[in-house]
């Protein structure tokens, strides 16, 4: 029998594609059961109807979409911008939550503990969340794509509001990274792009659309940052861990929005650790499980 884990996705769908295909590896995830989604980074209402977009061509409008936070704690962004991925005939689809993302998360952590919350964007949502009901969020299952610990870069989830991060790392009494460590190494070739736009199905097509759209935009290949915290949670031996300690770096001029790892260089003598990050990833067996997953 399978045994099936409860699972909240913070997502800020409609930029990188990496969202939209760690949300559809969820959906079609018979080890997971995705009970909400949640948006969160610049034009979170307009994410808040991509992905209900998405979860329609998938037949599960059920699933909740609660509409987060837009603006970083102390940075400055553009929350009208337009998202890539966006098209105004989206704007029809209604709305099926109206509880805001922060509560909504607060909410399904108290009904139940194990419940995992899949952070796959900026951690302003979560940070707000701990915030608010910190008796209750500190003990809550976080699995977050993010940060990088094996050199000095500042990806993209966390750079994006830094101070929020902060809160996370300091706060979590359960976290774990998923960072660019291990994602950078799982690429998607143009033959397995091809796969995806003509498998032929009513659902993989507005995915196609969605991957057109973005590719037309970025110059490149999907990269699967975020699938891969998808698989993990399904498939844990796809990946490698270990206990680290992390910081985030909020100041300087070329270091805000790093990740830092605290190691005792003189004697590697073992320090307190706060977080479990992986180091090592079956690169291969992850995509052959993501395209048969995608694709069925």
């Amino acid at each position: 029998m399978i045994e099936i884990r409860r699972i909240v996705i913070d997502t800020d769908i409609g930029d990188d594609i990496d969202d939209a295909l760690a949300i559809v590896l969820a959906l079609n995830s018979p080890e997971l059961e995705v009970i909400g989604l949640t948006t969160v980074y610049k034009n979170t209402s307009l994410r808040t109807k991509l992905a209900l977009q998405l979860l329609k061509a998938y037949g599960r409008l059920d699933i909740p979409v609660a509409t987060g936070i837009g603006r970083p704690m102390i940075s400055e962004t553009d929350t009208e911008s337009i998202p890539c991925q966006w098209a105004e005939e989206y704007q029809a689809i209604d709305l099926n939550c109206e509880q805001h993302a922060v509560d909504f998360l607060i909410d399904q952590v108290r009904r139940d503990p194990d419940v995992t919350i899949l952070a796959i964007g900026p951690l302003t949502n979560v940070a707000c969340a701990m915030m608010k009901a910190p008796e209750v969020m500190r003990q809550a299952n976080i699995v977050l794509m993010g940060g990088m610990h094996s050199a000095f870069y500042p990806e993209w989830n966390i750079v994006c509001d830094p101070e929020a991060a902060q809160i996370v790392f300091n706060s979590a009494s359960q976290l774990t990274m998923i960072g660019l460590d291990v994602t950078l190494k799982c690429r998607l070739t143009q033959s397995d792009v091809d796969r995806i736009k003509l498998a032929g199905k009513s659902e993989t097509d507005f995915l196609s659309r969605l991957l057109s759209q973005w590719m037309d935009s970025s110059k490149h290949l999907p990269i699967l940052h975020d699938p891969l915290t998808v698989a993990y949670l399904s498939h844990p031996d796809l990946l490698e861990f270990a206990p680290k300690k992390i910081s985030v770096e909020c100041k300087g001029e070329f270091t805000r929005g790093m990740t830092v790892e605290h190691r005792d260089v003189f004697f590697d003598r073992p320090m307190d650790t706060n977080v479990t990050a992986a180091v090592n990833v079956d690169s291969e067996a992850f995509i052959q499980l993501f395209l048969q997953r995608l694709l069925k």
